[in-house]
């Protein structure tokens, strides 16, 4: 059934082109081509970001998402000197939408946020989507958070994070006392989640 729908569909594509005139694909092909044929809607459409008003009911599921280790896992983007973008698993502390990371001295992320204050979360929800069912796949939940990051060196405002850390989630310092360690604390500019109402963006650049 599959072969036959898509022979069909390059059969319109040829004839189309044959004539000299490229017409816009009907809906029921767009569907065809993808596995959508009981779908009132083409993918586009389905996709369509929230607007303001509906994103707003979320807000507390997804800060509790990206608070949460249990539900996702924490990934951080710093950049190269050269520009280039690295990403790494870390642990992270959220505290009303301000991220915070703990870093070694000689950690490159430690010199990445130093030279480039623009570095980017990404969560990754650890069960599949209930609302998922158009394939096999794992599709969790995921947030992508981007925002303005301090590199915080001062020993005084470190053990005050650890302090703050160990009072609200019960873990304190986890590294040797002998090592240097540096905060890197981000304040969010912008975030996107997906997950929450099918496959449509969830955007706040407020917080």
């Amino acid at each position: 059934m599959i072969k036959d729908t898509n022979a069909i569909i390059f059969s319109n594509y040829c004839i189309k082109h044959k004539e000299g005139v490229v017409m816009a694909d009907s809906n029921e092909e767009v569907q065809a081509r993808w596995g959508l044929e009981n779908e009132k809607e083409v993918p586009w459409d389905r996709e369509k970001g929230l607007d303001a008003s509906s994103a707003e009911q979320y807000r507390d599921a997804i800060l509790e998402f990206i608070s949460n280790s249990k539900e996702s896992s924490a990934y951080l983007m710093t950049r190269r000197k050269d520009g280039r973008e690295i990403m790494r698993p870390v642990s992270v502390f959220v505290d009303n939408w301000v991220c915070e990371t703990i870093t070694q001295d000689l950690q490159p992320k430690t010199t990445h946020v130093r030279n480039d204050a623009v570095v980017g979360y990404l969560w990754v929800g650890r069960e599949h989507r209930s609302d998922w069912s158009a394939n096999d796949d794992f599709r969790p939940k995921v947030v992508w958070m981007q925002g303005q990051a301090e590199l915080i060196e001062s020993e005084d405002e470190v053990n005050k994070f650890y302090d703050k850390r160990e009072k609200i989630k019960g873990v304190g310092r986890v590294h040797p006392e002998g090592e240097t360690m540096y905060l890197i604390r981000t304040k969010p500019e912008y975030l996107r989640a997906e997950g929450w109402e099918g496959s449509r963006a969830i955007v706040y650049k407020t917080f």
